[in-house]
């Protein structure tokens, strides 16, 4: 069985599991089963029959489409994101192969569990539909990729510790998308987010200490995101979002909604230990017509730098 004291630790996490009450889990977890992966071990593999979501607590997947080159993952799965449920939903074979990047630790979720968890909660129905969202649209840039011979590119467009595109693959989308927003009269906004300073009260797990909150704030602006909108991160700890057709007061809306979040979610660490919340500043502008990716940009981060003049934890325009 499940060990259940990591329980909040997912309800922090995870996609699918968010906003769902724990008496609602309870019963779920407790018909699950945690597994191990070492380095290099394969979870799953195309054309085989699958019947179990995967729930990732710990460590790095990687999703492949071949085995030619390990090191050009199609996707990188983080702790809290789930997969095989594709698989699932449709019941058919699986279509890529995942692969542990580093040692592992999954939550298995049996077929009868998964659909009792889906057909008994609508929030469950509906984070599903979110993750299944993103799952469609990164297929769809493959193939666009592909008939653009752009895939061996493929790993200059994905952050490896995050999972969230480049700051690469975004600056390629943001004329694209500028150019669909004016043909059709929307507005396009570019937030930019940094994650303030954290202050290490565990000097031995600097690392990991490092990596958790940037794992917390990719999750939360995941969660945020619509269909056509789109995020990565740029570097180091900042963080980018473009959003299409939203009035601007609903950008506020939405970028106070992510720094009211993120200042209240645990850092829990893969050893244990718990630090308190991290907080993030952010800036965020709306784009003209002439603007390309380098002046919005300036123009996020200067409103960036006015937030920081009132300390952490600030938002500007």
């Amino acid at each position: 069985m499940f060990n259940e004291p990591k329980i909040p630790d997912l309800l922090d996490k995870s996609p699918l599991f968010r906003g769902i009450p724990s008496k609602i889990l309870a019963p779920i977890f407790k018909q699950s089963i945690q597994i191990n992966l070492e380095k290099g071990e394969r979870l799953l593999s195309p054309g085989v029959i699958n019947e179990n979501v995967y729930i990732l607590l710990s460590g790095q997947l990687g999703v492949h489409l071949t085995l030619s080159n390990l090191d050009e993952p199609l996707a990188i799965l983080n702790p809290g994101e789930c997969v095989g449920e594709m698989s699932v939903l449709v019941d058919s074979a699986v279509s890529a192969y995942v692969i542990a990047k580093t040692n592992c630790e999954l939550l298995v979720i049996g077929h009868s569990a998964f659909w009792s968890l889906i057909k008994g909660s609508n929030e469950s129905a509906r984070n599903m539909l979110n993750i299944l969202v993103q799952r469609i649209r990164m297929g769809n840039e493959v193939i666009a990729d592909t008939l653009h011979g752009k895939l061996p590119e493929k790993k200059t467009l994905i952050d490896s510790m995050t999972g969230l595109y480049s700051q690469h693959a975004l600056q390629e989308k943001f004329g694209h998308m500028l150019d669909l927003c004016i043909a059709a009269k929307q507005p396009l906004s570019l937030i930019v987010i940094k994650v303030d300073e954290v202050k290490y009260a565990l000097n031995n797990d600097r690392e990991l200490i490092d990596d958790q909150p940037l794992h917390v704030v990719s999750q939360t602006i995941l969660t945020l995101l619509r269909p056509d909108d789109h995020a990565a991160r740029l570097s180091g700890n900042t963080f980018a979002m473009i959003l299409v057709n939203l009035p601007f007061s609903d950008v506020r809306t939405t970028v106070e909604r992510l720094r009211a979040t993120v200042c209240q979610l645990p850092i829990r660490l893969p050893n244990g230990n718990t630090l308190h919340p991290v907080t993030i500043s952010a800036g965020f502008c709306k784009a003209n017509e002439d603007d390309s990716w380098s002046t919005l940009l300036v123009k996020a981060n200067q409103a960036l730098g006015r937030a920081l003049e009132f300390g952490p934890n600030h938002i500007s325009d």
